[in-house]
């Protein structure tokens, strides 16, 4: 499953016609055609795939937990509004289904900026801090992150890793557009803080 993803998926960016296109293959996937469904999956596995990886840092568990974000996916797909991007749709689900399966454990691991650009998949980095980041100390990357919560880790990555703008990662984790600029803006101003640039480093 792990693979080279296309630029635009990387980037977070789809193309108006590829919206379109996607809108259409939901609708006939929606009306039962399997091969529909199978075209969007294709197109988007890999990115569910990473987003998950991220959250539960487990290989074999990401692929569960991806298998059961497209199964969630096609029950719902008749439901699907095509003004929403469909890769930010299946983002969604793919949060809620990391969020009922770390309930269900009772406990939620957490991965790191650093693993997340480490992983195979995290080949486009779409901003110079998480450049900056992941050309740092590995530990002392780990060291930084631990001092900032979930939330500031999760939006650092959707939005430096993944390249979702700031309104499209506000409905992905349900918080105002000016919330998750304050936390963006407050996780990057400790990590600068925290990671010493490299002419502190000689």
């Amino acid at each position: 499953m792990v693979g080279e993803l296309p630029n635009s998926l990387a980037a977070g960016a789809v193309s108006s016609a590829e919206r379109e296109e996607d809108a259409d293959l939901a609708r006939r996937a929606g009306s039962g055609e399997a091969e529909a469904f199978g075209v969007l999956y294709d197109r988007y596995v890999d990115a569910v795939y990473r987003y998950v990886f991220y959250r539960v840092r487990n290989e074999a568990e990401a692929e569960d937990v991806t298998s059961d974000v497209f199964m969630r996916a096609l029950r719902a797909i008749s439901k699907y509004e095509p003004r929403q991007a469909f890769l930010a749709w299946l983002y969604r689900i793919a949060r809620n289904a990391v969020i009922d399966r770390s309930r269900r454990r009772a406990a939620r691991q957490q991965v790191s900026f650093e693993d997340a650009l480490a992983h195979p998949n995290a080949d486009q980095v779409v901003h110079p801090d998480a450049g900056l980041l992941a050309g740092s100390d590995a530990s002392v990357v780990r060291e930084a992150m631990r001092q900032l919560t979930p939330l500031q880790q999760e939006i650092l990555v959707l939005r430096y890793v993944e390249g979702f703008d700031t309104k499209t990662i506000s409905k992905l984790v349900g918080k105002q557009d000016g919330t998750i600029r304050g936390i963006e803006f407050r996780a990057l101003s400790a990590l600068r803080t925290l990671i010493p640039s490299r002419e502190q480093l000689g």
